[in-house]
């Protein structure tokens, strides 16, 4: 199982203030949290070096070390930082780095090494190269690689090469570091999601979008030809609610796509062909629509209280007064 591992060379007790490990305490905990956020993801364990209890994180001014897990359980004195003092207490492991790996696994970690930077990313790469064994198991697990918000460690996703071949692994010491990763998730997953893995694949391509209970049959039976437009009209929408969001207004910006009501005559004659399961699973009438090609249509609904849209149907074009 993948986890986030604990960039141990990030940590350097003896240079960090008692009023600098709180303030490193609360940004990790707060990068750990919106990790765990991510679309489409299990909860990952937290795997360090020690116990927390005995890990130093930082020293006062006679030299006396103050541990990771005492400087959380300080943040329940505080309202503002006392969630993330709950949330440490709550997170699923606290087993040293090595723990629940096989031989194997060990082996290959051990062997892998980086050996070039991806162009522009040589500042990376030298950081890569100094996390060594904590950056090579995520390399090998699929882990994340966390670390102390400082120098040189404020990066995302970083690139670079094995024996000559391309290699990556995610990396945040902060929140922001987070934001970047989900989307660079994001668009690979818009790139490989297909007919085949859509269900497993819609939550990490499409995450601001909910779904209707037949939206997975439809998909099912769409053409094959247009298939690929409607992800990209998926995707655009997605777009449309997160910049939403963001914005705080009172409706979405549908920018240069079209949202299209229908007419009371084709409601009151076809409204029936608008109604599918929702994702609660009643029955809904999805009126708004917007055009995938001139055959083929996405109905759905605005929900101006929560700032979303849930998708009801993707298929052929309705029957209309007109069609």
């Amino acid at each position: 199982m993948s986890e986030y591992v604990f960039n141990a060379i990030s940590n350097a007790p003896d240079q960090t203030t008692a009023t600098e490990g709180r303030a490193l305490t609360v940004t990790l905990l707060q990068t750990l949290a919106a990790l765990d956020a991510f679309p489409g993801r299990a909860n990952r364990p937290l795997k360090l070096p020690a116990n927390p209890w005995v890990l130093p994180f930082c020293q006062d001014e006679h030299g006396v070390a103050t541990s990771f897990g005492d400087l959380a359980h300080s943040l329940y004195e505080a309202s503002e930082t006392y969630p993330l003092a709950v949330y440490f207490d709550a997170l699923n492991s606290q087993a040293p780095a090595i723990a629940a790996l096989d031989d194997t696994v060990i082996d290959a970690i051990l062997r892998v090494q980086p050996t070039a930077a991806s162009p522009g990313q040589e500042a990376i790469y030298e950081a890569v190269c100094a996390a060594g064994f904590d950056a090579m198991q995520c390399f090998v697990t699929g882990g994340t690689l966390v670390s102390l918000d400082r120098d040189p460690w404020r990066f995302a996703l970083a690139r670079f090469e094995c024996d000559g071949a391309p290699a990556s692994l995610e990396h945040a010491s902060r929140p922001d570091h987070v934001d970047e990763l989900i989307q660079e998730d994001r668009l690979e997953a818009r790139r490989l999601v297909t007919r085949r893995n859509f269900v497993a694949f819609r939550e990490r391509a499409f995450p601001c979008l909910t779904w209707g209970a037949d939206v997975d049959d439809q998909i099912e039976r769409f053409p094959a030809e247009y298939l690929s437009l409607a992800f990209s009209r998926l995707a655009s929408l997605d777009d449309i609610v997160r910049q939403w969001r963001a914005s705080g207004a009172a409706a979405p910006d549908p920018g240069n796509l079209i949202f299209r009501g229908e007419s009371e005559l084709t409601m009151q004659n076809y409204g029936d062909l608008r109604r599918f399961r929702s994702a609660s699973g009643q029955m809904a009438t999805y009126e708004t629509h917007l055009w995938i090609d001139t055959g083929n249509r996405l109905h759905f609904i605005i929900d101006t209280g929560q700032r979303g849209i849930e998708v009801g149907y993707i298929g052929t074009h309705l029957k209309t007064w007109k069609f």
